[in-house]
């Protein structure tokens, strides 16, 4: 059963997140506009690859239920955690039961930070659509809103760019570019989610090269 149009996430769900959502304490680049952005992403992507987009919808909205700050000690382990969640969450639904493995599967390697390989084509999509939702202009302002949220510093004033220090990311927000955010382009599993990646990512290598000039 098709659970999903081309722009509507399932109401049930996005109606359960909210209210899951509304009743935690979580930075400004995890809350709900983050999962909406994400299955929007995930969904266009399916479309475009050939993937079972109920799957990836699906996925996409149950990809954060688990939240842990970024300096949490198990942050890492969040994408296996919300999979967990994600598949019980689907096996109350008698439409998705039957994908509830699909999407556990898929909700368990979308992370960076957990370090898995997408073992299905949905998996593929999801990963892909979470880390697009990490670049660009949203991208941007989502990286110092999970700094702030830390406590960490936009930048080393003494040394913005690194230069003659160990990269932190979770002393200064800026460090996160380079840690992170600029090597997820090449690692996009899709041509549909490669080519977004490239638009993206130039857009932060435009704002980096406005903040150099502007820092000095």
């Amino acid at each position: 059963m098709m659970i999903f149009d081309a722009q509507s996430p399932d109401p049930r769900l996005v109606r359960r997140l909210t209210q899951r959502i509304a009743q935690e304490q979580r930075d400004g680049a995890h809350g709900l506009g983050h999962v909406l952005r994400v299955a929007r992403l995930s969904m266009g992507l399916a479309r475009e690859e050939g993937a079972l987009m109920f799957v990836c919808g699906t996925a996409a909205l149950l990809h954060d239920l688990v939240y842990l700050p970024k300096n949490h000690p198990d942050s890492p382990r969040t994408a296996e955690l919300s999979a967990l969640e994600a598949r019980e969450w689907c096996l109350e639904y008698p439409d998705l039961a039957p994908h509830a493995e699909a999407v556990a599967e898929a909700v368990e390697t979308h992370s960076f930070s957990g370090g898995k390989a997408p073992r299905s084509l949905e998996g593929a999509v999801l990963q892909d659509a979470d880390r697009l939702d990490a670049l660009g202009a949203i991208g941007i302002a989502r990286v110092f809103a999970t700094g702030g949220s830390m406590g960490a510093g936009m930048w080393d004033e003494a040394d913005p760019w690194g230069l003659d220090r160990e990269l932190d990311d979770k002393r200064y927000s800026l460090d996160h570019f380079e840690k992170k955010l600029l090597k997820l382009a090449d690692g996009m599993n899709t041509q549909a989610g490669r080519r977004e990646a490239k638009r993206r990512n130039d857009r932060m290598l435009g704002y980096l090269e406005g903040l150099k000039e502007e820092l000095g």
